[in-house]
């Protein structure tokens, strides 16, 4: 089987799959590569490739968005001298993210086909052009939409579906929910406590009772909610569900108060919504403030839903706490259960998320356009992906291809505001810094040199130097020292940050709170 032949059969995987009705794998079909014959050791190194991804989309826990975005993108290079199957990808940053995501996954279908196979990842390999599909004999009338090009017409439908996602919630599984699963969402530093929390609860719901996950606009609240419901409705199909933002909550109870005669128990419809479920989640609970009716309502569900242990799932954009108009006794039990920060995504997540919305796509984009849009467009994931989409669309209706700068230009009011938007002064910079690091604005100014006040001092010097367009002495007159001081934390900073993972975090986080403030 040559590589090609072995690309064509992974596509093939995405729809002809099959598997036994209680869901465990199937045998591979007749006529197909025969998993058993991996154990004689006759297969070669595409075959045994090819039979542990036939066992992998068998399984459940394997969507066929995510073999696409991620399975199609590999390919079998040989054996190494240890007899592990060389797995070819395009570079370290798709096979470090693809060893950590599917790693065990693909080590147990191996094993599956045969017990010597490990398994090593090269860098560098891209996989055979995917073929023509075959179009059937017969084929209806050509219609308009037929006409346009194949790859343009699933870009289409993945801004279609895009769209359908902002339109409201559904009370049913609504079509666009499948894209937002705990398989594609994209997991780092900045929100692996979030997703984790986020996970146990769609599998074991009640154990973390509310969970509460805030964060900016665009850093996936919504998403996760998603995939709660999506994975709790999955595990078990007769579960209630209810899945709605804060404002068609309010739309209803205003609803249910209409004085209608055909409304009459529609107040007491309005009730079961929020109290006959097994699961509530509500997103952007922040509407809620100020709004004293519905509050009292909520706090009697909330309560009754609490006490049978039903689990409730909350989603604003600050904390409890924070939020203006909220009553203190829902703050309270907001504040009962865990709470969760998203913060916004850094340059590697958002890398990951471009390449997922270019396979969604079908249109291969360059790994130098990815960076730059992952480098220039860090406000929020969904300008971030709006942003890619519209490029590729741009570029498939002109007839060119992607480049930087064709990215550039038709981006650039965007890639100013972006700039815009990062701008910071020195006074907040020095603020933030010793909010993180609990110390007094007067500490990080004065002339003391113990080690909890002088790495902070001249973590802010870096900060000011990076972020903003002050020159050395411009910094050191802010900070009462000279040029020298402002040079030689430039120089020490990155080097103590090498030496500890715990101040490279803190540098991390405090710039990416400081360009999006």
């Amino acid at each position: 089987m040559c590589e090609a032949d072995l690309f064509q059969s992974r596509e093939e995987l995405l729809t002809e799959v099959p598997a036994s009705s209680d869901g465990e794998a199937c045998n591979v079909p007749s006529g197909r590569t025969d998993v058993a014959a991996a154990v004689s050791g006759t297969l070669t190194p595409a075959e045994v490739w090819d039979a542990a991804c036939r066992i992998l989309r068998a399984g459940k826990n394997l969507s066929g968005e995510t073999f696409k975005q991620w399975f199609i993108n590999t390919v079998a290079v040989g054996f190494d001298e240890h007899g592990d199957l060389i797995v070819g990808v395009p570079d370290e940053f798709f096979g470090n993210w693809f060893t950590s995501s599917y790693g065990d996954r693909v080590a147990a279908a191996l094993k599956a086909v045969g017990d010597g196979y490990g398994f090593v990842m090269r860098t560098g390999v891209t996989p055979p052009p995917r073929p023509e599909p075959v179009e059937p004999a017969a084929v209806p009338a050509v219609s308009a939409a037929s006409a346009v090009p194949a790859a343009q017409r699933q870009f289409q439908s993945v801004v279609a579906s895009g769209v359908a996602s902002s339109s409201g919630h559904s009370p049913v599984h609504p079509q666009f929910a499948r894209r937002h699963t705990f398989e594609n969402f994209v997991v780092g530093e900045e929100n692996r406590y979030a997703f984790t929390s986020a996970r146990a609860v769609a599998t074991t719901p009640g154990i973390y009772n509310p969970l509460y996950i805030y964060g900016d606009t665009g850093t996936g609240k919504t998403h996760l909610m998603q995939a709660v419901r999506c994975q709790l409705m999955e595990n078990n199909p007769n579960i209630k569900v209810r899945y709605a933002s804060c404002e068609e909550v309010l739309n209803d109870f205003v609803n249910s108060l209409a004085p209608r005669s055909s409304s009459q128990n529609s107040f007491a419809d309005f009730r079961s919504s929020l109290r006959e479920v097994d699961v509530l989640l509500i997103d952007d609970i922040h509407t809620m403030a100020h709004k004293k009716a519905l509050q009292e309502q909520f706090f009697n569900a909330f309560n009754e839903l609490y006490r049978a242990n039903k689990q409730i799932v909350l989603t604003c954009d600050k904390q409890p706490c924070d939020i203006d108009g909220l009553e203190k006794r829902l703050v309270s039990r907001f504040e009962a259960g865990v709470i969760t920060e998203l913060l916004p995504p850094g340059y590697e997540i958002r890398l990951a998320i471009l390449r997922q919305t270019a396979a969604e796509c079908g249109s291969p984009v360059q790994d130098d356009v990815l960076d730059f849009l992952a480098a220039n467009i860090s406000s929020n994931v969904r300008r971030l992906k709006g942003a890619m989409l519209r490029v590729v669309g741009a570029a498939s209706a002109s007839g060119v291809p992607v480049t930087v700068n064709f990215a550039g230009e038709l981006l650039h009011a965007m890639l100013e505001d972006e700039c815009s938007a990062k701008s910071v002064s020195m006074e907040t910079i020095i603020s933030k810094v010793a909010e993180h690091f609990d110390l007094r604005i007067n500490d990080i100014l004065s002339n003391r040199r113990p080690r909890n006040i002088a790495e902070p001092r001249m973590m802010a010097m870096y900060l000011c130097r990076k972020l903003t367009n002050c020159s050395y002495p411009e910094i050191g007159s802010a900070f009462g020292k000279n040029h020298a001081t402002v040079l030689n934390a430039m120089e020490r900073v990155p080097r103590l940050c090498g030496e500890s993972e715990k101040l490279r975090r803190s540098l991390a986080q405090l710039e990416r709170q400081l360009k999006h403030n």
